[in-house]
């Protein structure tokens, strides 16, 4: 369980103006607890208190802002803050956040963003509303049938910080095209010479990303997964969808039931 600070005892650190000993108190917090913590506080502390956090906690924390409170912070960022953020966020949670700019600023948001994220987000960005391409991030595991298990494994450890789960590992071929899916506990049991063609069985699900996102929460529920893969219509694949922003999408309808997949248990409502 988490500490926990009283609305009192955060507005003493502030008006008393301990913004470093405030954050000294919060910043071992989950990153969520953290964004709660400062959506609470009056909007013109909110800055003040998000910009002494540690930089590494920031990019976590602004994924978890509502959108009125993202579009405030942006508006008092420096050019050199607003490019930090955005080159830290999610691909995913960057995507939502420019669908409620005007195109203006997100045009010149882009430009801020360093190569390789910006062909991400303009990847993203070209998808069709409402489908299933605005929901995945490309942040996955990747590798080919040619591997070994210590390749594979070794692989894992180098980028596996960068993946949004890990919980399953893709395969694909020289083109990019997805062949099988293996659950990533088959290469921790299996020896490390052995193959990944050796574990496939060629049998997967995987989401159309030209789809509408009617179309994942099926197959979500179809399949108990916290992550579906996405592939373009020539079989390429382009990112994942996780079981989390299929619950955004499906909140307002089935709510329970959409809870259920995944592993997520329901909430009492």
């Amino acid at each position: 369980m988490k500490a926990t600070l009283s609305a009192e005892e955060t507005k003493e650190f502030i008006e008393q103006g301990e913004i470093n000993t405030l954050v000294d108190r919060i910043k071992g917090w989950q990153p969520s607890d953290v964004a709660a913590l400062i959506d609470e506080i009056p909007e013109e502390d909110q800055y003040r208190v998000f910009t002494s956090l540690p930089t590494e906690l920031t990019a976590e924390c602004f994924d978890f802002f509502d959108i009125s409170t993202k579009k405030r912070l942006i508006n008092s960022f420096g050019r050199v803050q607003l490019t930090d953020i955005l080159n830290r966020m999610s691909p995913d949670d960057r995507t939502a956040l420019f669908e409620e700019l005007p195109a203006p600023e997100v045009t010149e948001m882009i430009t801020l963003l360093i190569p390789s994220e910006r062909t991400v987000a303009l990847t993203l960005l070209g998808y069709p509303d409402d489908s299933i391409g605005r929901l995945m991030t490309p942040d996955y595991i990747a590798v080919k049938a040619h591997w070994s298990v210590e390749q594979v494994l070794r692989y894992i450890r180098r980028k596996g910080r960068d993946s949004e789960t890990m919980n399953v590992i893709y395969v694909i071929d020289d083109e990019g095209l997805l062949v099988d899916d293996i659950k990533v506990r088959e290469f921790l049991l299996a020896e490390p010479e052995v193959l990944v063609s050796d574990l496939m069985d060629s049998k997967y699900v995987a989401l159309n990303a030209m789809d509408d996102q009617e179309t994942a929460i099926a197959e979500f529920k179809r399949n108990n997964r916290v992550a579906l893969p996405a592939v373009n219509p020539k079989g390429v694949l382009v990112g994942i969808v996780t079981i989390d922003d299929v619950l955004t999408v499906a909140e307002e309808e089935n709510t329970e039931d959409i809870q259920k997949i995944g592993g997520v248990e329901a909430f009492d409502v």
